[in-house]
């Protein structure tokens, strides 16, 4: 039996216990910022429970930028349901369309909730590869980088972090580097090719 639809705000949804993916705290914000300069667009999924299927952050955040009033949509699956939102200028269409690719970027996976999911016998193709779900699933201790403290001074310090390995692997890296030096207030990033020395490919 349906749970009812009539009357139902945000705040009444169920977010989804064993939700996969979470955006991290810049993605979060970046979220609600959005919102409440631009309103809601993109729509969330959710069951005949009112249980969150897909949009958590999303219902999260509009909640938290005040927007609580809902319309449901019921589908089957056999339509495209397009969300059409008016009274957008061109520069409110482009930065809806920015907030909309970045955030999704700023989110990152649940690897306890994969665990688990693993061990209760469910499958985690084919959304991951075998290596993929090796790194997902591996003790988040065992590979944990090894930090050297130094002494530095009240100045502001440049040091230099060396990435090894295939270039793909590299780039990825430095994406999440970049996402994750950009949540600290204070500190720059600069990306660049090293010389190939004998130092650095040692």
């Amino acid at each position: 039996m349906a749970a009812k639809t009539q009357g139902l705000s945000v705040t009444d949804l169920k977010q989804d216990p064993a939700n996969r993916r979470q955006r991290t705290q810049r993605g979060a914000k970046m979220l609600v910022e959005s919102l409440e300069s631009l309103g809601a667009a993109r729509s969330i999924v959710i069951d005949e429970n009112n249980e969150i299927i897909a949009g958590n952050g999303v219902a999260e955040a509009a909640a938290e930028a005040g927007i609580t009033k809902l319309q449901i949509v019921e589908a089957d699956g056999k339509t495209l349901i397009a969300v059409r939102r008016t009274g957008l200028s061109p520069e409110d269409k482009r930065s809806l369309a920015m907030f909309d690719n970045r955030t999704a970027e700023l989110a990152e996976w649940v690897p306890d909730q994969l665990s688990d999911d693993a061990h209760h016998g469910l499958s985690l193709s084919p959304w991951f590869t075998e290596m993929e779900t090796r790194k997902l699933l591996k003790d988040p201790k065992s590979n944990q980088p090894k930090v050297k403290e130094l002494e530095t001074s009240e100045v502001a310090d440049r040091f230099w972090i060396a990435v090894r390995g295939p270039l793909k692997a590299q780039a990825k890296a430095l994406q999440k580097l970049r996402a994750l030096m950009q949540e600290l207030d204070g500190v720059d990033v600069e990306l660049g090719l090293a010389p190939a020395t004998e130092e650095w490919n040692g």
